[in-house]
């Protein structure tokens, strides 16, 4: 098959049964190794989602600047699609965010903001944030994304992420095991996953340093939308087991 572009390419990720670290009589053990996906994560998948969605309802145009507070791959995704279609996009980042990810943004042409990080990484989000709506408030052009907010992170999830791999296990999955951000990958497969089986325990991992969802307060973890110690809007608490 041949694309024209490579945003027909995002998803698709392989499924890989773990071999070493599951013995006989343990139950089979896969997964969704997203970390070939284009653009290098699963954040590629929301990304895309929420810009042609934007598109078909109107909200974004040919001088649309796409604007993202993120210190996460959200903004590699953002920068990527925004490359492809043309739009001019600024990611506003922590400046404690690593150099590695501030130069891969930039090299999909995106704008990075940085806002300075004077130790309370929850303090410096919320500059982030609100220099993001500021910016949105003064130029009708811009259009913010806002991931944590936006239900078609959890879209992207249901209509691709869960169907790719419901087809790829075809038999009964048990269990599914996904980290903690937005909420929008837990939210979405797992709702997915419960409707075909209502008996699934789904598991949430989230970061040490940023526990919300366990009652401790943010530490050090660079993670937009939840420096606050709020639990992210889209994110489905009924959806987990534990």
């Amino acid at each position: 098959m041949i694309y024209h572009t490579v945003l027909e390419a995002v998803g698709h990720t392989p499924m890989i049964r773990l071999q070493r670290m599951t013995h006989e009589e343990d139950a089979q053990v896969f997964v969704k190794l997203e970390g070939v996906n284009i653009g290098g994560s699963i954040k590629t998948r929301t990304a895309l989602m929420m810009i042609e969605q934007a598109q078909k309802q109107g909200k974004i145009h040919k001088d649309t600047i796409l604007v993202e507070p993120t210190s996460g791959n959200q903004g590699v995704g953002l920068a990527l699609v925004g490359a492809v279609k043309g739009y001019k996009t600024i990611i506003i980042m922590p400046d404690s965010v690593s150099e590695e990810r501030r130069k891969l943004v930039r090299q999909y042409g995106a704008e990075v903001i940085l806002v300075h990080d004077a130790g309370n990484i929850g303090d410096c989000i919320q500059a982030c944030v609100a220099k993001a709506k500021q910016m949105a408030k003064e130029d009708t052009r811009v259009f913010v994304p806002q991931q944590f907010e936006n239900e078609n992170n959890i879209k992207a999830h249901k209509e691709y992420t869960a169907q790719e791999i419901v087809e790829q296990v075809n038999g009964p999955i048990d269990g599914f095991c996904s980290g903690i951000g937005t909420g929008g990958t837990i939210t979405g497969v797992g709702q997915v996953l419960k409707a075909k089986n209502p008996k699934i325990e789904i598991w949430a991992v989230e970061p040490e340093k940023a526990a919300i969802l366990s009652g401790r307060p943010v530490g050090t973890h660079l993670q937009m939308g939840i420096g606050d110690g709020l639990i992210p809007p889209i994110l489905d608490q009924d959806i987990y087991s534990q």
